[in-house]
């Protein structure tokens, strides 16, 4: 293989490496990966099919370079998008969970009215971190109900 030869491989194999870690190509920075086969940056740039070489990865990195951007600018888009899409869910949850908690609310209420707040209770017996977390969550009623006597049903005429 002649120098030349040498010089040709050992520049595409440069430019190929930079290409790949996306460092600025240049002729200076190709003689500053190279500086035992290329002293001056017009070894590279005088000699045609070098020079040639060169701009063709030049061309290549930019186009990469901006596909890259191109992708990220997307990608930062469809974050957005997501997120977005993701809060409306977040919110439609809290709304189903605060008007589950609320339900259970009346629903224990109207047990407890019965008489039936013992009988329901005893479902929970040996899950009392149920109860605890229900509690926590504002499912519980915080006062006993008594049940209303008949009399105080019906409404009083003047």
């Amino acid at each position: 293989m002649s120098s030349s030869d040498d010089k040709m491989t050992k520049l595409i194999a440069a430019l190929d490496a930079m290409l790949q870690e996306n460092e600025d190509i240049s002729a200076r920075s190709v003689v500053r990966r190279l500086p035992d086969t290329f002293k001056h940056a017009s070894d590279i740039t005088r000699h045609a099919e070098r020079r040639r070489e060169l701009e063709t990865h030049q061309e290549r990195q930019a186009a990469l370079r901006s596909l890259m951007e191109k992708a990220n600018k997307q990608s930062k888009a469809n974050l957005s998008q997501v997120i977005e899409r993701k809060n409306r869910e977040i919110e439609a949850l809290i709304r189903q969970r605060d008007i589950l908690i609320a339900s259970h609310k009346a629903m224990i209420l109207a047990v407890s009215e019965m008489g039936g707040r013992k009988a329901w209770l005893r479902f929970f017996e040996r899950h009392q971190t149920c109860v605890k977390e229900l509690e926590v969550l504002g499912a519980m009623p915080n006062a006993s109900v008594s049940a209303l006597s008949h009399s105080r049903m019906i409404p009083e005429t003047e």
